[in-house]
């Protein structure tokens, strides 16, 4: 059985070319960590109301800003919505924008146990150079595949680590992937490889309709339901969206912040895209010809 999947960077099209599948074929489940929020629809650039009518999209709009997704969660409703969508005797297309999420969807996660928000806070808390410190001295083997300059790791592992485990051993296999509890499937992956100069121009030739959308006047809202901090605002943008509302920068300021962020994002995405070696690059045009293809 295929299970086609479909990744990009912001402003490749991904959504566009879903457009173009026939919905009594297909249902598209979402890999996108930013699309979650119902109440940020337009700074994520989620898939308009319009476009989910024409095809269904699961896992888009199903949180409120205040709650945060883990990929562990993520993969849990993926499963189910694959599942649901079998059961329609239909085909799951998988579009990926948070290549970790899929990455622990179709692989599976470490094993590591279960951290307490006192050692989270903890190992999140103390200077960089005492978590590697204390890394080094109880787990001097996780230093040889994580980068000292690697903050993130860094202080997951430790963050592991203070629970008696060895991050060494933990990451050094993964389980629970689809792929693993159904061997047959056979996926057919790709990711949208523009050129980057036309990559670019296609994520600047956005970023206006963000605003005239209405990406200030939700991100008000969300400021004042859940307050500055929630999780969703911490999404992709809307920093540069709060500066701008509190009167810390200029309207012409906001869009240029926006639109790099945007391609620095972009840059982030590609990068992991062509370390997958379960994606192939492939033009736009090219790949809606290889997934039409599919029965």
């Amino acid at each position: 059985m295929i299970l086609p999947i479909l990744a990009g960077p912001t402003g490749s099209g991904k959504t566009s070319l879903t457009q173009s599948l026939d919905p009594n074929k297909f249902e598209i489940v979402s890999f996108d960590s930013r699309q979650l929020y119902s109440e940020l629809a337009v700074g994520t650039t989620s898939p308009t109301k319009k476009e989910r009518d024409h095809i269904p999209h699961w896992l888009v709009g199903i949180l409120n800003a205040d709650e945060s997704p883990n990929a562990k969660q993520y993969s849990s409703l993926a499963r189910d919505a694959v599942l649901s969508i079998w059961n329609k005797n239909k085909t799951p297309f998988l579009v990926c924008g948070t290549g970790f999420y899929l990455r622990a969807f179709l692989m599976g996660m470490f094993p590591v146990p279960n951290v307490s928000i006192e050692t989270k806070d903890f190992a999140q808390s103390i200077p960089l150079e005492e978590a590697i410190s204390l890394l080094k001295e109880k787990d001097p083997k996780a230093l040889q595949t994580i980068s000292e300059t690697d903050g993130y790791r860094i202080r997951r592992a430790l963050e592991v680590v203070l629970t008696g485990v060895l991050w060494s051993e933990v990451s050094s296999r993964t389980t629970g992937g689809f792929l693993e509890e159904f061997p047959d499937l056979k996926p057919k992956a790709v990711w949208l490889d523009w050129q980057r100069p036309d990559l670019y121009a296609r994520i600047e030739s956005r970023v206006p309709g963000l605003v005239q959308d209405g990406m200030l006047e939700e991100t008000k809202s969300v400021l004042e339901t859940y307050g500055e901090d929630c999780p969703g605002l911490h999404s992709l943008g809307y920093n540069f969206a709060l500066d701008f509302l509190y009167g810390k920068i200029d309207f012409n300021t906001f869009l240029e912040r926006l639109a790099q962020s945007h391609r620095n994002y972009a840059k982030r995405q590609v990068t992991w895209f062509r370390k997958d070696p379960l994606l192939v690059p492939m033009s736009w045009d090219s790949a809606l010809k290889e997934f039409t293809k599919i029965d």
